[in-house]
């Protein structure tokens, strides 16, 4: 089935009359579009123009009647009030089949009456048009329509711990299983219907007795299931609404609250850290440090200084030869010369001191120059360094005690919070013993089963043939034996071919290819197990939340590829919650293969440039929808958005 044109006119935000036409032989079209600009708003206009009121799009919404459901989609611009959607699609590229639907309504009045018409081949055809809902069955049943039209958040709330119910009764149809639970259901009427007009047989009677045990069986094991499946959804959103509560807790300031006793601790020490620094560096600042200012100062005084104590220490030696002199004995001429020499030597190299320092003065200044001034200066900006970092973070902590904070509404969000963990504990509580009690239910059925099918294989032989009410009993409980008995075969077969089909899907797209090595399926519970290279099982909550997708996305790929459906594939927001790995993955891998015709509703921050460029070669038709406030409505527009200024 190929899509070949989807016309909508005064629906939804599309005013007046819109037309995509798919005329490309590569399989991927791209429809881009911004939040609220009518992508979703495609994908339901396809269901409605192929299902009427039996679209799972009606079914989900919030709308008690049909009539609502088209009222609300009539765009009022024109005043028309006149609302339609047109689809045309062919069974295959070969176009030997064209099929156009028609769907029209208006929105005037309380009551809303939808008209229909359909063309095979460009001609009216009067069959079509009376029995459009059995026809559309054959080709794809509603069922299963949302395996090849689906939203990608929806598909991300589906990857959840267990199977659903309502995914196992649709994998079941999707193999062709479910067929043989209605034959079951169809052939005991008839058992029914024939025990009751028999009175002869007791062991008939009996039978049907067992037959009716064992249906009851079923029918509780089955009430259970979807009291789990009731318990399990409600604690899902749940356990949604605690994480937002705890996140609008945070946000309206709760941890500041729970933390300020710790906040205010950490403000005092800070503070406390911040005087003693402040307390250091005044005491410096009374000290040697300021010197640091005349430090060229100091050299000049170190070094006159060290001059001056060398004259000193010259003076004096002098004056002790001086002494040494007049007591001595001999005193010649010559040692006369060298006396006065030394004096003149003296004189010629004698400087003022300046300073005047004392020895003591002279050891200080030489000590600041060699190594103490440059100590206390590091030290200084040590000082000065832990001064800014705790003035810092006392700031960072008054920001956080400065917060204006609800706490009414806090203790609203915290009361509430603790009611959620409550009720969250209760649920589970009741699931484990849900779960539990339909261990028991299960072990029940299938006693109820055996002892049927004990009874009924002792009436089988003892059944004679001759009245046709027996011979239809007969045969009608062979049948239903043949039926229990294919059943388990058959959904073993299809499950095991699933399971393998899912897991190449898998593999294809996931990006850690050794943490599942295999996918299987339980042939009873259709519940899905994930096994390592090792044989051993992986626990579902180490996939993350983007691997789990994928895990649901690469069982509709899987269940697409074994049903052997050749049908279009429509996907509404496809990359949600994915990281960059996983979405190249789907871009290059899932998109260009899920299908003949996969079309792609996209924002640009999904399907960007990058992604773009990834998958253009599989591209055969692109369209941007174009939303104007001024008008209020949304056009369509040829090119996906507008990389670099121009549309391609």
């Amino acid at each position: 089935m190929i899509i070949k044109k989807l016309v909508m006119h005064n629906f939804g935000v599309y005013a007046s009359t819109n037309i995509l036409k798919f005329h490309g032989n590569k399989p991927v079209v791209l429809i881009g579009g911004m939040n609220g600009r009518g992508k979703t708003t495609i994908l339901e206009a396809v269901l409605l123009a192929l299902y009427g009121s039996n679209s799972f799009a009606y079914r989900e919404s919030k709308f008690q009647t049909y009539g609502q459901y088209l009222k609300s989609y009539v765009n009022k611009s024109d005043n028309t009030l006149e609302s339609y959607v047109e689809i045309e699609f062919t069974m295959d590229r070969t176009e030997s089949e064209v099929y156009f639907v028609h769907r029209e309504w208006e929105g005037k009045g309380q009551r809303v009456r939808e008209r229909i018409w359909v063309k095979r081949n460009g001609e009216e055809n009067a069959f079509l048009t009376e029995n459009w809902p059995m026809f559309v069955e054959n080709i794809l049943p509603s069922a299963l329509s949302n395996f090849f039209f689906f939203d990608g958040e929806k598909i991300a709330e589906l990857a959840v711990e267990d199977t659903s119910e309502q995914m196992k009764e649709s994998i079941k149809a999707m193999l062709g299983i479910s067929v043989l639970d209605v034959l079951e259901g169809d052939i005991g009427k008839i058992i029914s219907k024939i025990g009751r007009r028999s009175t002869v047989n007791q062991d008939l009677q009996k039978l049907e007795e067992l037959r009716q045990e064992k249906n009851d069986a079923i029918k509780d094991l089955e009430k259970t299931d979807r009291e789990i499946a009731e318990i399990s959804q409600l604690l899902i959103a749940l356990q949604a609404e605690l994480e937002n509560k705890n996140t609008e807790y945070s946000v309206k300031g709760g941890d500041v609250i729970e933390q300020k006793h710790d906040l205010m601790s950490q403000r005092h020490e800070n503070m406390s850290s911040l005087i003693s620094s402040q307390e250091l560096l005044i005491d410096m600042a009374g000290g040697e440090l300021p010197l640091l200012m005349v430090t060229p100062l100091l050299n000049d005084i170190q070094k006159q200084g060290e001059v001056a104590h060398e004259q000193k220490v010259n003076h004096m030696a002098l004056e002790k030869i001086q002494n040494l002199y007049d007591v001595f004995s001999d005193k010649t001429t010559n040692t006369r010369t060298f006396v006065d020499f030394i004096k003149e030597k003296m004189l010629i190299e004698n400087q003022e001191d300046l300073y005047k320092l004392s020895d003591s003065t002279l050891y200080q200044v030489i000590s600041l120059n060699n190594g103490r001034l440059e100590n206390s200066a590091k030290k200084a900006k040590k000082l000065l360094a832990e001064k800014d970092r705790y003035q810092s973070r006392i700031k960072e902590i008054d920001n956080y005690l400065s917060v204006d904070i609800d706490e009414k509404a806090l203790s609203g969000l915290f009361k509430r919070i603790k009611s959620l963990e409550k009720e969250i504990i209760e649920k589970e509580v009741e699931l484990e013993s849900l779960n539990s009690n339909r261990k028991t239910l299960h072990g029940v059925s299938m006693a109820a089963e055996s002892k049927f099918n004990k009874m009924a294989e002792s009436v089988l032989t003892s059944l004679e043939t001759v009245d046709a009410d027996e011979r239809t009993l007969k045969y009608a409980h062979m049948a239903i034996e043949i039926i229990s008995l294919y059943r388990i075969r058959l959904q073993e077969r299809k499950t095991d071919l699933l399971a393998k089909t899912m897991t190449d899907c898998y593999k294809k797209l996931a990006n850690k290819k050794n943490m599942v090595e295999k996918i299987v399926m339980d042939s009873e519970t259709l519940d899905l197990r994930y096994l390592s290279d090792s044989g051993e099982e992986v626990a579902k909550k180490r996939l993350s939340a983007g691997e789990k997708q994928l895990m649901v996305i690469s069982l509709l790929w899987a269940l697409a590829i074994c049903s052997k459906k050749r049908l279009p594939v429509i996907i509404d927001t496809p990359l949600s919650r994915l990281d960059s790995s996983h979405r190249q993955a789907l871009v290059k891998i899932y998109f260009p293969n899920a299908s003949d015709q996969t079309i792609i509703l996209s924002t640009d921050s999904e399907i960007d440039e990058t992604y773009y460029e990834l998958i253009r070669e599989s591209v055969g038709d692109e369209y941007t929808l174009k939303y104007s406030d001024k008008d209020k409505k949304t056009t369509i527009e040829s090119g996906y958005f507008s990389w670099g200024g121009v549309v391609k």
